[in-house]
């Protein structure tokens, strides 16, 4: 029986799991520092792994939080085809993800009802860095998938902390499957029992539950939808086997090619009527593929609509803070589709109001609440609280006046 391979990648550690008939046979780690090469450092990691030559381990990567974006988008229009979905979610992750100068690599989406899906976003450095190593060490990745998904295969907690480097996942299961998921600061995340794990995954001791994600990510079904096929491997990666039967293979062409001659002239008849029957083919071919090009293009008009309607709110933040004063800095930010607050320090409380008001589609900021005085870095700030309407249509139309 072919053995899985769930290899989990996070801030600062690697870890990787080997499974055969749902038994674990290998569990490793190692420790990647910053200035380490993460492709060498997977290389490394699979050379110690008992992993056999034939058949080749069906290998799943799941990139931790620091390098993977999970979000459950709402708002899209009603389809049930996933691909066309997942093809919406790809051209618009500048709306759904945060890049911050990082290339991103979209996942496939999972629907949990109209119009609403999980999708990821991996960070596309770690994805090739990833695929390097594994070919260094003679495997080829599969898929990849973000750690918080693949949780609920390994832990038979509800709520979990997922720590990865210096930030944490909170993360809310049901059923198994993703209920909720958000990141915070290490400082911020409250502390707590180590979460259960599965018994498969508790056989390896008490820090078990540690390798929870490559558990998950070499446990993962082939139908799990949020994922990121792997690129494919080099021509370096062809297997002697495969090149010996592709010879083989060109051995049998030549040899017919010799006696085709014979052949050709028996089946001339035949090639006629085959020639009628696949223009009848083409032209039912060609019927269907008009009426795809409908649907398909009655749902990009929906798709383009439902942009054009919307604001982005990460816009909106970054317009709010570049409005504010010179030592000024947004401590919280909350905006739905018609108010929004906004909580800042600032020298002077009342200095925060009037740059505000020129922010297009930000209507009436006024302070709500006391101003208190707090002390940050031997400096005397005042914290207020703002709170404005917003003009949703007006935020969309400089966008929409912009596109081309």
């Amino acid at each position: 029986m072919a053995v899985s391979l769930g290899i989990a990648v996070g801030a600062d550690r690697i870890r990787a799991v080997a499974l055969k008939a749902g038994r674990i046979v290998a569990a490793t780690e190692a420790e990647v520092g910053p200035g380490d090469s993460l492709s060498a450092a997977i290389a490394e990691l699979l050379a110690t792994a008992p992993l056999p030559r034939f058949p080749r381990p069906k290998v799943v990567v799941a990139l931790g939080p620091s390098l993977a974006q999970t979000r459950r988008i709402a708002g899209l229009p009603p389809l049930e085809d996933g691909k066309l979905l997942a093809q919406m979610v790809r051209e618009g992750s500048g709306k759904f993800f945060l890049r911050n100068g990082v290339p991103l690599a979209t996942t496939g989406v999972r629907i949990v009802a109209p119009g609403t899906v999980w999708a990821a976003a991996l960070d596309e450095r770690a994805v090739r860095a990833v695929e390097t190593g594994c070919r260094s060490a003679g495997v080829r990745v599969d898929r990849f998938v973000p750690a918080v998904a693949v949780l609920g295969r390994a832990l038979v907690d509800t709520h979990l902390m997922w720590p990865d480097g210096g930030s944490v996942a909170e993360v809310r299961l049901q059923g198994g499957e993703l209920e909720s998921v958000r990141r915070i600061a290490a400082a911020q995340a409250p502390a707590g029992a180590p979460p259960e794990a599965v018994p498969a995954l508790a056989r390896l001791g008490e820090h078990g539950w540690r390798f929870a994600d490559a558990y998950g990510a070499a446990s993962l079904p082939d139908y799990e939808p949020m994922v990121l096929r792997a690129t494919g491997a080099g021509a370096d990666d062809v297997p002697r086997w495969r090149m010996a039967l592709a010879g083989g293979a060109l051995a049998a062409s030549l040899l017919f090619a010799a006696v085709a001659p014979a052949i050709k002239a028996m089946r001339a008849e035949d090639a006629a009527a085959g020639r009628i029957a696949a223009v009848q083919d083409r032209r039912r071919a060609a019927s269907d593929t008009e009426r795809e090009l409908e649907r398909v293009t009655q749902a990009l008009a929906e798709a383009a609509a439902f942009d054009a309607d919307r604001y982005s709110p990460t816009l909106l933040l970054a317009d709010l803070t570049a409005a504010l004063p010179q030592g000024s800095a947004v401590v919280a930010f909350t905006a739905d589709t018609a108010n929004g607050s906004v909580v800042a320090l600032a020298p002077r409380a009342a200095a925060v109001v009037q740059p505000l008001e020129k922010v297009p589609g930000i209507v009436a900021p006024e302070i709500v609440g006391p101003v208190t005085r707090e002390a940050l870095a031997g400096r005397d700030l005042e914290r207020v609280t703002i709170r404005f309407g917003i003009d949703a249509e007006r935020r969309a139309r400089p966008r929409t006046e912009a596109a081309p």
